[in-house]
């Protein structure tokens, strides 16, 4: 279930529907923090986008809130689409700035489709939207459950691991050694969906690029370094990544993984 939020607002909902589509369009490649000619898909760092919601449950304040806007020459402004689990909780929301409804339809059975114009930092992972309606009825109690996903939607994973706020989950305490099951690291996503679960549990985030990961070696997102990793199968790692050139010269991207790792002190043990 989504809902539609008034950023100024938090107990304002425009209303509550059962899907979205046209929203989780993106396609982003982990790789590409390595590419400094790679960029979000839209001018100036952000994208327009016309999602259309499906069958609100409260129509009318969604219809009334932007079409009073429109007729007043103006739009409703910044509004949240937040996602929520089969008991109603948050468990994750997406920033929209400038939304205006552009078309609004109600087809055979009462269900009303809303197409609504907004502005979007960078586009939702495709690859979310399964992974969000799966969380939403229980996130997972395993590990590895992301590597049933193919390459290219696992990026998806990394989406909902960092945004979710279920109020259940915790961060790992702090521990002398972590053990990074790297089985099934074939590409970059792979590994920040690997090590995200070695540090923080079954749908653990622990960084999505190499920033975010050296933000999480400081602590606040589960345990700081230092700390020993003993990395297993790393060959399959070093299958996947060892080749593939990074933005140093003569370092894969393995090599700068491993580098931010130890730079902060973790002592890494390929094994």
């Amino acid at each position: 279930m989504f809902s539609l939020r008034a950023d100024d607002d938090d107990a304002t909902r425009l209303g509550f529907f059962s899907d979205i589509r046209d929203f989780f369009t993106g396609h982003t490649d982990a790789l590409s923090e390595f590419d400094p000619e790679a960029g979000t898909g839209g001018e100036g760092g952000g994208v327009w986008v016309r999602p259309r919601l499906i069958g609100p449950d409260a129509p009318g304040a969604l219809k009334s809130a932007l079409h009073s806007a429109e007729d007043s020459g103006g739009d409703p402004g910044n509004v949240w689409i937040d996602l929520h689990d089969t008991a109603g909780r948050t468990i994750g929301s997406y920033f929209a700035g400038a939304a205006t409804l552009e078309r609004w339809e109600e087809e055979d059975g009462g269900t009303a489709v809303a197409t609504v114009s907004c502005w979007l930092t960078s586009l939702p992972e495709a690859g979310a939207y399964e992974v969000w309606k799966t969380w939403s009825r229980r996130p997972p109690t395993g590990v590895n459950d992301w590597v049933s996903l193919p390459v290219g939607r696992r990026e998806g994973w990394m989406e909902v691991a960092r945004m979710y706020r279920g109020g259940t989950r915790k961060a790992n305490p702090r521990h002398e050694r972590y053990t990074l099951d790297g089985a099934n690291i074939i590409d970059l996503a792979s590994f920040y969906c690997a090590i995200g679960e070695a540090m923080n549990g079954p749908g653990g985030y622990y960084g999505g690029n190499l920033t975010a990961l050296d933000d999480c070696l400081l602590g606040g997102f589960g345990p700081a370094a230092p700390f020993r990793l003993v990395w297993e199968h790393s060959d399959v790692a070093m299958a996947a990544l060892g080749g593939l050139p990074s933005c140093l010269p003569d370092s894969s991207v393995l090599d700068m993984i491993v580098d931010c790792l130890e730079r902060r002190g973790v002592t890494v043990e390929l094994a």
